[in-house]
C-alpha cells in the first residue's frame, strides 16, 4: 500500500512538473508575438522602467523620420541623431534635409504618404496643419514643464500644445563693431541710433571709410517674412490690431499704399537699398557670400538675424565682436520702436499623426525630449545656433556675440513679439510676397505697384 500511494505522488508530482512547463512555454509565446525575447521576460525584474528609458536592446525596433526647415545645419543635426541613437538603440532616425523650397518639401512629403514623424517648422506651418499633428500633454511628456511657459504662445491653439519651441531669435541690422568704431572714429555705441536720419549719418560715416554701409540679402524668405513682416508687428499695435489690419487687407478696406506702417519700414528700407553692397546683383541671394563680406569687414551691416551666426562662425580672417541694431521707422527720437528689435520662436517641433504610427509619435516624442532636455544637445545646438533656448533646465553658455546681443535687449525690454499669433501671416506670406520685394530691390517695380501686388495676394486669401 505504501509502495502505490508513493507512486500515486510520483505521477501527481511529474504532473505538476509537466504543467508547469507548458504554462511557462506558452507564457514566453505571448512574450514573443508582442516583439520581446524571452530573456527580456526573465530579466525585467523590476527595471522595465530604466531600461525602456535607456532606450535598450530589448525594445521594438522603430524606425522614425526627422524633417527641418533649419538650413545649414545638416551637420548639427546628424551629430545630435546620432548621439540620440547611442542611448535609444532601438530608434533609427532618418534626416530629412530641406531645400530652398522648405514648405514645399514638406508637403511633398506628406503627398508620398511619408510624412516625417518629427518636423521642425514655421508655427504658421503648424497651426495649419494641426489635424495632422499629435498634441504634446505633461502625462505623456512631463518634461514640458521644463520649457518656458510664455515661448508656447505661438504653438498652442486651442488650449492644445502642438509644437515645442526651438530657439528664441532676434533681428535687425547686425553691424560689425571694428567697421563701426573706424567710421565714427571711437567706440560705436548702439544706442546713439535713435532715428533714420541718425541711420543714414552712420551710413555715410561708414562709406568714407571705403567700405559698403549695409547689405541685403535678396531672398524671399529674408525680404518676405522677416522685413515685410515687420508691417505686421509691434509697430502697428497690439495682437488684436495687428489681426484686424490683416483682416481688412482680406476684405479690400485697408489702403496699404497709403499706410503709415507699411511706409515708414518701406522709407527705412529704400535707405538700406541706397547703401546696398549688392546693389549692382541685388539678387544674387547667397548667404554665405554676404556672411563673409559682412564678417571680413567689407560691409558694415547686414539686414539679417542673430541666426547668421551660423554662416560667420568659422570664417577664416572673421572679426570678432558684432551686434544688432533696431530697424529705425521714423525720426522721433522718442519713438520707441526706433530702439527694439523684433524676436520670436520662429520653429517648432511637431509630431505628425495622420502618417505614423502610434509607436512611430511615442518614439518622436522621445526624440524632441532628447532634443529640449539633453545637455549635450543644448549645449551644441547653442554653439551652432548662436541663439538662447527656452527651456529651463538648459545651463548651456550662449558664445555667439549676435546671439548675446539679442540677449541684451530682451534683458532690457527692449523687444517684441514677432508672430503675436501663429495664424497672422498664411504659411506662404513669405514665397509669395517675398517675391514681390525682391522685384522691388532690384528696381523691377515701384512702391506702389508692391502695395498694390501684396494687396491682391491678401485679398485672394479671402
Amino acid at each position: 500500500m505504501k509502495k502505490r500511494m508513493v507512486n500515486i505522488v510520483i505521477i501527481l508530482v511529474l504532473i505538476s512538473a509537466m504543467l508547469t512547463g507548458c504554462a511557462g512555454k506558452n507564457n514566453n509565446e505571448v512574450t514573443n508575438n508582442s516583439n520581446s525575447s524571452p530573456e527580456s521576460v526573465n530579466s525585467n525584474s523590476g527595471n522595465e522602467a530604466d531600461e525602456v528609458a535607456a532606450g535598450t536592446d530589448t525594445e521594438e525596433a522603430i524606425e522614425i523620420s526627422f524633417y527641418t526647415t533649419e538650413t545649414g545645419k545638416d551637420d548639427l543635426f546628424l551629430d545630435l541623431i546620432e548621439h540620440f541613437e547611442e542611448t535609444n538603440k532601438n530608434i533609427t532616425v532618418e534626416y530629412i534635409a530641406a531645400g530652398d523650397d522648405q514648405l514645399q518639401k514638406w508637403m511633398s512629403l506628406y503627398a508620398s504618404n511619408d510624412g516625417p514623424t518629427v518636423a521642425l517648422m514655421d508655427p504658421i506651418n503648424i497651426f495649419e496643419n494641426q489635424e495632422r499633428m499629435k498634441a504634446y500633454n505633461t502625462t505623456e511628456c512631463p518634461w514640458l514643464d521644463n520649457v518656458y511657459e510664455d515661448s508656447l504662445s505661438a504653438f498652442t491653439y486651442d488650449g492644445q500644445v502642438y509644437g515645442i519651441p526651438g530657439t528664441a531669435a532676434g533681428f535687425g541690422l547686425l553691424y560689425n563693431q571694428r567697421v563701426l568704431d573706424e567710421a565714427v572714429g571711437g567706440t560705436f555705441d548702439p544706442a546713439t541710433i535713435k532715428t533714420r536720419s541718425a541711420l543714414k549719418e552712420l551710413f555715410d560715416k561708414i562709406e568714407s571709410t571705403g567700405v559698403a554701409a549695409s547689405m541685403f540679402t535678396g531672398v524671399n524668405w529674408s525680404l518676405g517674412a522677416h522685413y515685410l513682416g515687420m508691417v505686421y508687428g509691434g509697430y502697428r499695435g497690439d495682437v488684436t490690431e495687428r489681426v484686424s489690419f490683416a483682416e481688412s487687407e482680406k476684405n479690400g478696406t485697408a489702403d496699404l499704399a497709403n499706410d503709415s506702417v507699411f511706409n515708414a519700414y518701406m522709407d527705412t528700407f529704400d535707405l538700406i537699398a541706397e547703401y546696398n553692397y549688392n546693389k549692382e546683383d541685388p539678387l544674387v541671394g547667397n548667404v554665405n557670400i554676404d556672411a563673409e563680406a559682412f564678417a571680413t569687414g567689407k560691409v558694415g551691416t547686414w539686414f539679417m538675424g542673430d541666426w547668421a551666426w551660423t554662416y560667420i562662425a568659422g570664417i577664416d580672417g572673421a572679426d570678432s565682436e558684432y551686434g544688432i541694431l533696431p530697424i529705425p521707422v521714423s525720426d522721433n527720437e522718442d519713438d520707441l520702436f526706433n530702439t527694439v528689435i523684433p524676436t520670436s520662436y520662429a520653429k517648432g517641433y511637431c509630431i505628425d499623426a495622420s502618417q505614423n504610427t502610434e509607436s512611430q509619435q511615442m518614439a518622436g516624442q522621445k526624440f524632441v525630449e532628447y532634443l529640449c532636455t539633453d545637455a549635450y544637445a543644448q549645449q551644441e545646438m547653442i554653439a551652432a545656433c548662436g541663439q538662447a533656448l527656452p527651456y529651463k533646465n538648459c545651463t548651456a553658455t550662449v558664445e555667439s556675440k549676435l546671439g548675446q546681443a539679442t540677449a541684451s535687449y530682451i534683458e532690457k525690454g527692449l523687444t517684441y513679439d514677432f508672430y503675436g499669433t501663429a495664424d497672422l501671416l498664411p504659411s506662404d506670406f513669405w514665397y509669395e510676397n517675398g517675391a514681390y520685394m525682391c522685384e522691388y530691390l532690384a528696381g523691377a517695380c515701384d512702391r506702389e505697384t508692391l502695395a498694390n501686388n501684396i494687396a491682391s495676394y491678401w485679398k485672394e486669401r479671402n
